[in-house]
């Protein structure tokens, strides 16, 4: 009998910490800054290039941040299996047509897409951009993604999004995933470790973004997440540890972001 109402009194403990948990009761972030074609992911999209991450233009942190994400940038895609994904390094790049890098919304080189349709055998290319990474507490990471189908040129799917740990919902969510997905009996521990990661942190967000993949007609207008310029860079990414001065690291730009015309046009 004692051993029961013992038993019974730890559960009632339990569910009451449950509603009293922020990572079980939210709220939490939702991804929202997203683009995607009337019908969703083509049919026909079995290999997909991805091309070489760079920084935000003039953004420092972010360039110490490439090296540290762009391997995991890359895993997370393989690991959705949502396609194939045949990854451009700036070499390889650089061999095919002469760049080691592009923004989406650079001038391409007059063969770019000849040239990646016969090379990987793909159907589309996604650019990607690290816009934002803070690695001390709380951390932030910012995502800038485009997706464009190889043969009709059109932009498939887009995101801008991001995430703020100092953020409650991102935090809520953050913990959620933690314990979902990571350690789900020990979730306590794992937090100390996870919370304090800018790759977990970069994992979660990845994660969140490649679930819209296969959503259909979001009733959302890409917006811009960032206030950086369109202007071009030539500065290379830095070699950097994970845990830049905070000084110098940029702190993410706060959400409240004007709405700007299609991105691209809707082609590459």
């Amino acid at each position: 009998m004692l051993a029961g109402a013992l038993f019974l009194g730890s559960l009632g403990c339990a569910q009451i910490a449950k509603r009293s948990d922020s990572s079980f009761i939210g709220p939490f972030h939702t991804v929202a800054n997203v683009y995607i074609g009337p019908d969703g992911l083509p049919a026909n999209l079995q290999r997909v290039a991805v091309m070489p991450l760079v920084p935000g233009r003039g953004n420092r942190s972010a360039e110490r941040g490439v090296p540290l994400i762009q391997q995991l940038f890359t895993e997370e895609l393989s690991r959705a299996r949502i396609f194939d994904v045949v990854t451009l390094t700036p070499n390889r790049l650089d061999t095919l047509i002469g760049i080691k890098a592009l923004y989406a919304d650079s001038r391409l080189p007059v063969e770019f897409i000849s040239k990646i349709k016969e090379e990987t055998g793909c159907q589309a290319v996604l650019f990607a951009e690290l816009t934002t990474f803070r690695a001390y507490p709380p951390m932030a990471v910012g995502w800038k993604l485009h997706l464009f189908d190889l043969e009709t040129e059109e932009l498939i799917w887009a995101a801008d999004e991001v995430f703020d740990g100092g953020q409650a919902t991102v935090g809520n969510a953050l913990r959620r995933y933690i314990r979902e997905k990571l350690s789900p009996n020990n979730a306590a521990a794992t937090q100390l470790l996870v919370l304090d990661s800018p790759r977990e942190l970069a994992r979660f967000s990845l994660g969140e973004l490649i679930g819209t993949f296969t959503q259909k007609n979001p009733k959302v207008t890409l917006k811009s997440a960032d206030g950086t310029s369109s202007r071009s860079s030539s500065e290379r990414p830095e070699e950097a540890s994970e845990t830049p001065d905070p000084a110098e690291a940029d702190s993410p730009e706060k959400q409240e972001n004007p709405t700007p015309p299609p991105p691209g046009s809707g082609t590459i």
